[in-house]
């Protein structure tokens, strides 16, 4: 007999300063959670493989304003910056693993983020740090983004195809951080891609506010581009110079032909959000111990996006976000701290919620 649906609540955490402190906010936050105090509470001891000057050499090197970020971090903690960059930075916990699909198409990207509801964060994070451009998205070790769209409409997602053997690199979650941070253009994100050392191989799908879109397909020493006018996207290679390289992604490659399908047909946002965030859609994953954690569409020349938390966001009040980043960076802070959603849906769709209108978050009196 089917469960009924457990609720997720995320947390919106909103930081604005420089790196320094930015970290120290997020760190705020971080500290009276659940995963916060256990994490306070808990001895971490350092691998015999850490060393804290190569650490900082690659941060230094690659990503100098997170490395004042995690230093933010790690004060507001009251931990050793050793222990920051462990936990927080490019090597620590454990990388997303789990399946992701993504289309590109008439302007509108669209994405759902699956993994294991326990090593979900749980929070989205919404920065404007002092010398990088303000950006929104999934947030991972307070530092790393799983997804999310920037000042200039620029959108980016991460989709895992393999994570053994890993080599030296950065992280999926700090290359997708970085482009936010630094990147206007699906060009200049890909330009960005094929310089960074990459220790994954990921899938990295994009949509800027020029309607261009591509995946970067990249691994250790291999990127390849995929253009097109509307592109789909999962959790393995499809260029034929990196096919070789894949698992076996039977799930993946199942998940594809719907997407394609979608995108083919230049959806709008609203559409998108329902087709993917559906929970009996071909693309929403509930199976195992992997769920649907997240949906998000953006229109990147409205800077707009829409997020839902769980699935079938929009069959129930104030489960759908709709949000005009152009505001927020004006210094219009969200008015609201959490966002709820459903997981693990089992109820058949005779006792499901009749669909309503979406939150809208507007600025305040």
């Amino acid at each position: 007999m089917p469960s009924a649906a457990k609720m997720l609540r995320v947390s919106f955490v909103q930081c604005r300063g420089t790196p320094y402190e930015v970290g120290r906010a997020q760190a705020d936050v971080f500290a009276v959670t659940r995963k916060g105090k256990a994490f306070l509470r808990k001895k971490v001891q350092l691998p015999s493989w850490f060393k804290i000057r190569n650490e900082e050499r690659a941060f230094r090197t690659y990503a100098p304003d997170l490395w004042e970020e995690i230093g933010g971090v790690a004060e507001r903690l009251n931990i050793p910056m050793e222990q920051a960059v462990l936990c927080f930075g490019n090597d620590g916990l454990r990388m997303p693993t789990g399946g992701c699909s993504a289309i590109m198409s008439g302007g509108v990207y669209g994405r759902n983020y699956d993994f294991w509801p326990r090593g979900y964060e749980a929070r989205f994070a919404l920065v404007q740090v002092r010398g990088s451009y303000a950006s929104i998205g999934g947030s991972h070790q307070l530092t790393g983004r799983l997804d999310g769209m920037n000042e200039h409409g620029l959108t980016i997602g991460l989709h895992l195809v393999k994570v053994l053997p890993r080599f030296p690199g950065l992280t999926s979650t700090l290359l997708v951080r970085r482009v936010l941070d630094s990147c206007a253009t699906t060009a200049e994100a890909i330009d960005l891609l094929r310089r960074l050392p990459h220790a994954m191989k990921y899938n990295y799908s994009l949509l800027d506010a020029g309607g261009v879109a591509a995946v970067v397909e990249a691994g250790a020493g291999a990127v390849v581009v995929r253009r097109g006018d509307w592109l789909a996207c999962t959790n393995h290679f499809q260029s034929p110079q990196l096919r070789r390289l894949n698992r076996r992604p039977a799930h993946s490659i199942g998940r594809l032909p719907p997407l394609e399908n979608w995108a083919a047909r230049e959806l709008t946002a609203e559409q998108t959000f329902k087709a993917l965030n559906f929970s009996a859609s071909p693309a929403f994953h509930n199976y195992g111990n992997a769920q649907t954690l997240h949906t998000i569409i953006t229109e990147p020349p409205k800077r707009r996006l829409l997020i839902g938390i769980g699935g079938d966001a929009a069959a129930l009040e104030e489960d759908m976000m709709d949000v005009d980043f152009k505001l927020w960076v004006a210094g219009e802070d969200l008015p609201i701290k959490h966002l709820n959603g459903q997981l693990g849906l089992g109820l058949p769709s005779s006792r499901r919620p009749r669909a309503r209108p979406p939150l809208k978050v507007q600025p305040r009196p």
